[in-house]
């Protein structure tokens, strides 16, 4: 019997997914978040290398015009008149206010088998951060699977809030994996016995 295939979605439907969650629970608007892309691309991405081509003004009227350009660009992107350039991307995720642009990365890296985990800075705080986010996070997970298991099954009407613990444990994996490397990188410089971090480890 021939097995059917499994399709995933497009990368940009990911991207639209977590784009539309942070606009409908964030202070954004559309039209805000998309000068937010614009601006991160044209930050990221040099005049000549860009394949898109947002909109600079000079004065309150050529901002407010340049402003309302961009957000039809983005606009026309996200409801598929525009495919999205593979350029703008990492731009677009990068400019989505937290914690969806983490997500949305997460997601992005976990469709090449990644795990996700950010690269650590190696300061003395970062790593109070990190060991912060770990418990930050560890509270978010035993939330969400308590909601789950309140009534002491688990069935179908849990769907939902077992999404949130299935994200929260992502997040959660992902921060111990960060201060994991944190705690490796410090242990290669005292002892380099341990064998050398994974390139790029080290910020």
């Amino acid at each position: 019997m021939k097995s059917q295939s499994q399709f995933h979605e497009p990368r940009s439907t990911t991207v639209f997914r977590h784009t539309a969650e942070a606009i409908r629970n964030s202070s954004h608007t559309d039209a805000s978040l998309a000068q937010v892309i614009a601006d991160q691309y044209m930050r990221d991405v040099a005049p000549g290398e860009r394949i898109l081509a947002f909109h600079v003004g000079t004065d309150m009227d050529s901002v407010d015009k340049a402003h309302k350009a961009n957000a039809q660009i983005v606009a026309r992107i996200r409801n598929g008149t525009v495919k999205m350039p593979a350029d703008l991307e990492e731009s677009w995720v990068r400019a989505l206010p937290q914690p969806w642009s983490d997500n949305c990365a997460r997601e992005l890296a976990n469709r090449y088998g990644f795990i996700g985990a950010r690269m650590p800075k190696m300061s003395p705080q970062a790593g109070v951060l990190c060991v912060g986010r770990i418990s930050v996070e560890y509270g978010q997970t035993i939330e969400a699977l308590a909601n789950v298991l309140a009534d002491g099954r688990v069935c179908v009407q849990d769907v939902p809030e077992l999404r949130t613990a299935r994200e929260e444990l992502a997040q959660m994996r992902a921060a111990m994996e960060t201060l994991a490397a944190y705690v490796d990188g410090h242990l290669y410089m005292f002892d380099p016995s341990i064998g050398a971090p994974p390139a790029g480890g080290l910020q």
